[in-house]
């Protein structure tokens, strides 16, 4: 059987399922039982082939699909936007096409995506409290950067995928926490965030079957938490959480889904594929490195005037995460039943069926963007979806200081470092994780 013969096989098995679901109860324990069975089998394939799963189903079948544990899937730019603007939005305990099934892996709190209502609003807020305007600390912001690009040059490379993220998660733990980790940490750290994927597995396998794997892992958060609570910041933070009803629990264990899942995993992949981009096109690098130049001489200290004067490096970043989005999906929670269109046949589904939104293929959509698979850093980018949007309650609270922490890292790389070769550049497109270089490694690096 051919991929994408079992991919629109896979597909026939979903549609059959939602009639069977329409008269079980999807909430039964048939209808959670028959619903795990399609997670896993799609779950296997979206695994390793998710950017052909998402091709090959929304060719053959449309623009809305069903996908892994029934959920609907949303490919079109302007379906993904509407589903990013609805409002209100119930959310589930998931991570994007992730179901988080192991409650244990987070500490028996709900992943902050998750949260609803009052609890929401009390995540977001402390989100916004924890997270300063980059223009407003762009000094201090360089200062961190530069000390973790100065490790690389004791290594003598910096390696995208093992560096970019172990730098992340220094930079925002002292943004956030005024803490500094030890290697120890970072590197139980990256543990967590390379094994999320584990938290989709039912909790007793979680505790049970695969423990010596996830028992150091919810050790360390454990323990981290037990950290930020000695935090000088750490008080603030309680009062904020406490005024929206949340709980000391609730509060560290979001901040640390915070850190570890929206600011690590997703601005080291932004980063690592800005770096792609700029290590491929050598005329758009030599103008990036024009603009760097004309606004800072790399001895004064960094003011938010030089930030605000990158305007092709905003471009750049903004045209990158179009390509090559750091969140791939979002996901909400249908508020009622109701039936779907797939092709010439409708299909029914339930209250509190997942609805996805694939921004990777909204990001490509010929009828919102000309040449969409080409990079072009003269698009109109005002409303792009990565990071959510903008203008509505999902918006990502963090992207300002994603972005900056991005531009501070491309005039220091690039006004202070140099390297004398480079790996092979190639995104990979077949395994789910962050679409970013992985491999690449910037050799010989050193100070200029």
């Amino acid at each position: 059987m051919t991929l994408e013969e079992k991919i629109l096989k896979g597909h026939k098995r979903q549609v059959w399922l939602a009639n069977i679901l329409a008269k079980v109860g999807y909430n039964t324990p048939i209808g959670k039982l028959l619903r795990l069975w399609v997670y896993y089998a799609d779950g296997i394939v979206i695994l390793r082939h998710w950017r052909d799963f998402l091709s090959i189903r929304q060719k053959n079948i449309g623009d809305q699909y069903l996908a892994v544990d029934q959920a609907i899937m949303h490919s079109s730019y302007s379906q993904v936007r509407e589903l990013m603007h609805g409002e209100p939005q119930i959310r589930g305990n998931d991570l994007g096409i992730i179901r988080i099934l192991a409650p244990s892996y987070l500490l028996n709190n709900p992943l902050s995506l998750g949260t609803n209502g009052e609890e929401h609003t009390g995540v977001r807020a402390l989100f916004i409290q924890a997270l300063p305007n980059p223009l407003e600390v762009c000094d201090f912001l360089g200062a961190l950067v530069n000390e973790c690009l100065m490790v690389a040059v004791q290594k003598g490379e910096l390696h995208v995928g093992n560096d970019l993220p172990a730098m992340m998660i220094q930079i925002l733990h002292q943004v956030v926490f005024d803490i500094t980790l030890t290697d120890e940490e970072v590197e139980a750290s990256r543990k967590f965030i390379k094994s999320l994927p584990l938290a989709s597995l039912p909790n007793f396998i979680s505790e049970k079957v695969i423990f010596p794997l996830t028992a150091p892992i919810i050790k360390h958060r454990q323990k981290l938490i037990q950290k930020y609570q000695r935090s000088p910041k750490w008080f603030s933070y309680l009062e904020t959480g406490f005024s929206h009803g949340l709980n000391e629990h609730q509060i560290a264990n979001s901040l640390f889904d915070m850190i570890h899942i929206a600011g690590t995993a997703g601005t080291s992949a932004l980063l690592g594929s800005v770096i792609g981009v700029l290590c491929l096109d050598n005329g758009l690098r030599s103008n990036v490195i024009a603009e760097i130049d004309r606004v800072w001489d790399g001895n004064d200290p960094l003011q938010s005037v030089n930030i605000a004067q990158l305007t092709l490096v905003y471009q750049v970043i903004l045209e990158t995460a179009r390509l090559y989005p750091p969140v791939r999906f979002v996901s909400q929670l249908a508020p009622d039943r109701g039936e779907i269109n797939l092709g010439t046949s409708k299909c029914p589904f339930q209250k509190g069926t997942r609805l996805l939104g694939s921004i990777f293929t909204a990001n490509r959509d010929p009828r919102k963007y000309d040449n969409p698979d080409d990079f072009d850093i003269t698009r109109d980018l005002s409303d792009i979806l990565s990071w959510n949007g903008s203008g509505h309650e999902r918006a990502c609270p963090g992207r300002d200081l994603s972005i900056g922490i991005i531009q501070i890292f491309c005039l220091y790389l690039f006004k202070k470092y140099r390297w004398d070769s480079i790996t092979e550049v190639k995104w990979d497109f077949e395994k789910v994780t962050a679409v970013t270089p992985n491999n690449l490694v910037l050799q010989g690096f050193s100070c200029k």
